[in-house]
């Protein structure tokens, strides 16, 4: 009689304490990037170093009020109505938390929650998140979703899809890679949306 509710319990604390695995099986071939051609200028670009994901920021054109601003890849690409409320919420297969501290206890899609928000009109950074994947076969891989970028009321400001980039096979990306950061005026960070099918997370 006390097995099935012990059970539940622990199933729930499962779901609740959810932890994003590091993940380093990202090809070294590819490259994909989420182009900012409207509102705002520029891009997000994801390529392989050493099997993880390198994440490089280059945006500008932001308003000079409503941040700091969040960034998030978000589980649906953008419509062709071109919405920014048609890519659902953020990216988030392992059920992470918006409160969460602990970047692997957090929504896997929180770019700007784990490595900080735009703090101006422009950035221009570069990072690893080692739990992104550009391998079509992982969970944790988010080809052909959308990043999307929000003022930090979280109104969504500006989106843009993940396409796959013609790249070399000896591209650079295969080597070692120094990650920087140059915040003259500027930082990214994400906003928050609806729940979707288990792989998003209610925000907004």
């Amino acid at each position: 009689m006390y097995l099935a509710p012990k059970v539940a319990a622990l199933s729930l604390l499962a779901i609740v304490n959810a932890i994003a695995p590091v993940v380093s099986d990202s090809p070294t071939d590819v490259t994909y990037e989420a182009t900012f051609k409207k509102t705002i200028l520029g891009s997000v670009a994801f390529s392989s170093t050493n099997g993880s994901v390198l994440v490089e920021v280059d945006l500008s054109g932001l308003p000079e009020t409503g941040g700091p601003f969040l960034y998030h890849i978000h589980a649906l690409p953008v419509p062709a109505n071109g919405s920014c409320l048609g890519t659902a919420g953020h990216f988030n297969p392992f059920l992470g938390s918006a409160n969460a501290t602990i970047w692997d206890e957090m929504e896997l899609g929180d770019l700007s929650g784990k490595h900080g928000e735009i703090t101006g009109t422009s950035i221009l950074t570069s990072y690893i998140d080692p739990y992104l994947s550009l391998n079509p076969d992982s969970k944790s891989y988010f080809g052909g979703l959308s990043v999307v970028v929000h003022y930090h009321n979280t109104t969504r400001l500006a989106c843009a899809n993940i396409t796959e980039e013609a790249t070399s096979s000896s591209s650079p990306s295969a080597n070692s890679t120094t990650v920087s950061s140059t915040n003259g005026a500027a930082y990214i960070g994400a906003g928050v949306a609806p729940l979707v099918a288990g792989a998003v997370a209610l925000i907004i």
